[in-house]
């Protein structure tokens, strides 16, 4: 396992080996490198930030379940599954034990087992259980004790241990063990080291290790832990251990793999941020621990995480230093070894022995609003074509030598593109834009929150209307048909009237991101709140196209003067009956643009042999379009 450093020092020992590392590896960096463990961005599951989500996973996928939205404290019943071969999210049918924060799972296989937590009602008592390879539900016997957020909850020696945490009668330090195959609970030794919640815990080779977390509350004080005991199943004995080196921490999240145990992020002994997302390994072998590479950005609250294949995942929670609760997704290696083991994959990791399950075989344009995005492309190979949108019809009025495509798409894509979001329930703030030159604006998306009806409009800078209807939505995202042409201009305002029930809105956009581009027609510059530049409203994948239309009269020639051969053609097409100074283009079946060039001469000899094999169209100035297709 990769490892930065191994605590047996005091804090101000620490401190000052910390500074030498970071210089000595600073001087040796150009002479070798060190084995390091790297965070990478991953893809958002585009639901509400929240903290306190429930987080499992069998071999093939990660799963978000519940929690609490964020600073509005709504209990979440959604559940989002995750997807590491192709890095996609898809919405489940709901948690049926309905919306609740603070609760937990745990999993063994396809199976994971949830619930307790808070709710509007208090803290229920309900036991579920997900069969993750079906995706159904079921009710389990209820937990017979005392209902509780944020407890203790391990899988070890074949058995649900749960215990530990808070309800309004203050912290609790009983335990117990579910067993699966009975659907009976019965309660064990009570823990020793004193009632908490929030504590940090895992389940290595059949032993429960609990510790750390927030205990009671005394003389004004707040009592953080840094203790670390381990739990005998067999025996029902508890054991106390060595304490952590580090900083005592409360309300991070943890998981096991391959007979270690890991804590990450979390508050530290003020029950503050820790100063930055920490990430330790357990090694229960040596009761010792190692602090491996921290995650991206400062230390949250309450996130959650999972582990696929080689690596781990987190997701959620709180990060203090800026008040935003997310909605992202990180992954970590926890091997050197792991990678790509097929030799046949683009992507193929020379040397890896664990396979993560990361294996690509196309490689292409994976950002989707380029002209030559391809949907089946698993690894990006450079060759994204940005598009330049505009009539490639050379028998238009219209037609624009430039462009390569008559649509576009454009603005966020998604929901997480512009940082962190929630659901906003006020209809006063537009969006504004821009646009150079007139252009049909077909369509937006919007994600909503339930079911309701709105009113949509795009008024011009005296605000007048230049577009308006009324749209019954779905929950989910929801496509806006729209189809109006907009005139050359600034100003222009897109918003919603009537009742919103529920929109998705970016409140945290990026220093640096307005005016935010739409291909090369539109540009969107900001909104009509007091921080124009802070938010992103309701609206995106901005669906665009050129007007086009063709003219009549323009030439002489009709399509029968002009003669193309052989079709098909395989090197060479021919090209006679055009007129010096025409211009000619050849678009491929998606609009793009791959050749173009102005006619010197009656006739033209273009190569075709480094076309891929498929339909072409010859558009002429003037002329009607002309099919032929490429075989090699």
């Amino acid at each position: 396992m990769p490892f930065v450093r191994v605590y047996e020092l005091n804090s101000h020992q620490i401190n000052s080996m910390r500074l030498a590392i970071l210089l000595l590896l600073s001087f040796l960096s150009p002479l070798f490198s060190l084995a390091q463990t790297e965070w990478q961005a991953m893809s958002s599951f585009g639901g509400n930030g929240r903290h306190h989500p429930i987080t499992v996973a069998n071999d093939e996928y990660g799963y978000v379940i519940a929690g609490q939205a964020g600073f509005a404290a709504l209990n979440l019943d959604d559940v989002f599954r995750y997807d590491p071969s192709n890095d996609s999210w898809q919405e489940m049918e709901a948690f049926p034990g309905g919306g609740r924060g603070y609760g937990y799972g745990v999993c063994e296989g396809d199976h994971a087992y949830v619930g307790f937590g808070s709710n509007n009602s208090g803290y229920p008592t309900d036991w579920w259980h997900l069969n993750m390879a079906t995706g159904v539900w079921s009710a389990l016997a209820d937990f017979p004790g005392i209902g509780r957020n944020h407890p203790a909850m391990v899988l070890a020696g074949g058995k649900v241990m749960v215990g530990l945490g808070s309800n309004d009668s203050g912290n609790l330090g009983d335990w117990w063990a579910y067993d699966v195959d009975s659907d009976t609970w019965e309660q064990r030794a009570a823990f020793t080291g004193g009632n908490r919640h929030h504590p940090f815990y895992f389940g290595i080779d059949g032993a429960a290790y609990v510790g750390f977390g927030h205990g009671n509350t005394a003389n004004g004080n707040l009592t953080i832990y840094k203790d670390f005991h381990r739990y005998d199943p067999v025996a029902d004995e508890w054991t106390p251990l060595g304490d952590f080196p580090g900083e005592a921490r409360v309300a991070g999240t943890q998981f096991a793999k391959d007979g270690y145990g890991y804590i990450l992020s979390g508050d530290g002994d003020n029950h503050g941020p820790l100063d930055y997302g920490e990430f330790w390994q357990y090694d229960p072998d040596g009761d010792s621990w190692t602090e491996l590479a921290a995650h991206p950005g400062g230390a949250r609250w309450a996130p959650g995480s999972f582990v696929l294949g080689c690596y781990a995942y987190l997701t959620s929670g709180l990060e203090g230093a800026n008040d935003t609760y997310h909605q992202d997704l990180w992954r970590v290696s926890l091997s050197d070894d792991c990678g790509c083991t097929d030799p046949q994959a683009v992507n193929y990791t020379e040397g890896a022995i664990d396979d993560d399950g990361s294996c690509c075989y196309v490689a292409g344009c994976m950002q989707e609003s380029a002209v030559n995005y391809n949907p089946a492309a698993c690894l990006g190979d450079g060759s994204c074509i940005a598009p330049i949108l505009g009539c490639t019809d050379a028998a238009s009025e219209f037609f624009d030598p430039n462009a390569n495509t008559e649509t576009a798409l454009g603005g966020p894509l998604s929901a997480d593109e512009l940082g962190a979001g929630g659901y906003h329930l006020n209809d006063m703030w537009d969006m504004v834009f821009s646009v150079s030159e007139p252009t049909v604006l077909e369509s937006v998306e919007v994600l909503a929150l339930t079911n309701f009806s709105i009113g949509f409009y795009i008024r011009d800078a005296g605000g007048a209307t230049v577009f308006e209807d009324n749209y019954t939505l779905a929950f989910g995202w929801n496509t806006l048909e729209i189809g109006v042409e907009i005139p050359n201009g600034t100003g222009f305002q897109m918003g919603i009237d009537g009742t919103n029930e529920g929109l998705f809105r970016n409140n945290a956009v990026p220093a640096g991101t307005f005016p935010l581009a739409v291909a090369n027609r539109m540009s969107i510059t900001g909104n009509t709140t007091d921080s124009p530049l802070d938010y992103h409203y309701y609206f995106y994948r901005w669906r665009l196209s050129a007007p086009c239309s063709a003219t009549s009269g323009s030439s002489d020639l009709s399509s029968e003067s002009l003669g193309i051969y052989p079709n098909p053609a395989s090197e060479a097409l021919n090209i006679e009956g055009l007129v010096a100074g025409m211009n000619v283009a050849i678009v491929d079946v998606s609009g793009r643009v791959v050749d173009r060039f102005k006619a010197t001469d009656v006739r033209a000899v273009i190569d075709v042999a480094t076309l891929p094999e498929g339909f072409y169209v010859l558009k002429a100035e003037g002329l009607g379009p002309q099919r032929f297709a490429v075989r090699h």
